[in-house]
Order: C-alpha cells, then sequence, then structure tokens
C-alpha cells in the first residue's frame, strides 16, 4: 500500500467550498472535471443519472489531495456534518508551519468563517507541542490546521520525557 490518495468530501455549493478551500486555505486547485456514467452509478451506488462537478485540491506536498463533489441531483436525505464521537470520519487535519497557521487565521476571521476558537497550543503526550485551531468549512465539515514538531523535536521529547 502506498500514500493515500485523497479524501472526497460531498458539498452542497462547490463554488463557496472551493472559495473556502482555495482562498482561504490557500490550497492548489488542481482538477476540474466531471464524473457521472453507469460504472460510476455502480462503483458508488449512485441513481441512475446521478452526476458529479468535481475540483481537486492540493497542497505543496502534492501528497494528499481533497475531492469535492457536488452531486446532481443532490441526496434525498441531507444529514448533518459529523462530529467528535460519531461513527466515520468527522475531521480533516492539514499540516501547515507557524507562518502559514497565523495567516490562515487572519484570513479566517476576515472572511468571517466560523472559527472555534484561536490558535491554542497542546502538549501530545509522547509527541510534544502542537499548535492548532479548528474551522468549519461552507457545509459544517471540521477542518483542523496544526503545527507539528520535527522527527528531531519529538525525538528530544520523549527522550527528555522517559522516566
Amino acid at each position: 500500500m502506498r500514500e493515500i490518495h485523497h479524501v472526497a468530501l460531498s458539498v452542497q455549493n462547490l463554488d463557496a467550498s472551493r472559495r473556502f478551500y482555495g482562498q482561504a486555505l490557500g490550497l492548489k486547485e488542481t482538477l476540474n472535471t466531471v464524473v457521472s456514467g453507469e460504472a460510476v452509478e455502480r462503483s458508488l451506488k449512485l441513481r441512475a443519472g446521478t452526476t458529479g462537478k468535481v475540483t481537486y485540491f492540493q497542497g505543496p506536498t502534492q501528497l494528499g489531495q481533497i475531492e469535492l463533489i457536488e452531486w446532481q441531483p443532490n441526496a434525498e436525505i441531507m444529514t448533518e456534518p459529523k462530529r467528535p464521537g460519531d461513527p466515520g470520519v468527522f475531521l480533516l487535519s492539514i499540516e501547515v508551519n507557524k507562518k502559514e497557521l497565523e495567516s490562515i487565521w487572519e484570513r479566517m476571521i476576515k472572511m468571517k468563517v466560523p472559527v472555534y476558537s484561536p490558535p491554542e497550543e497542546f502538549m501530545l503526550e509522547n509527541y510534544g507541542p502542537i499548535t492548532a485551531f479548528i474551522v468549519e468549512d461552507p457545509d459544517g465539515t471540521l477542518i483542523e490546521l496544526v503545527t507539528l514538531p520535527s522527527k528531531e523535536q519529538i525525538k528530544r521529547f520523549r527522550k527528555n520525557t522517559v522516566q
């Protein structure tokens, strides 16, 4: 097995989601396409005639992309976004450096994106300090922006905390 290629998110309004992931988060838009046809319907168990407008985004390393899909017609029953404790994926975490974290935070405030709290430092046992904040995308999906220690910092932290 190799790296995770992408995570797909169903969105209600592709244009609003493109602004969030592109302008607010600063990710690079890499592909716009449409998915449809019997093979797509079979593989995803979609109703006949369903199509999806698709946009892919990625960060600078080009590993792990986010695929946004606006389905037509939309689902008959809309569900609420997942939250901590719900089964399934409830959060996407995106690693950024300290400068990027501050810049994204400022953009979120300026664009009036729902945020949970300002960037906060957390100490993770057996790992070290991280700084993070959480926002919601236009569909309520939780997005964590996080700075992580380097491998060397993690080794030093573990060495200094071993008893």
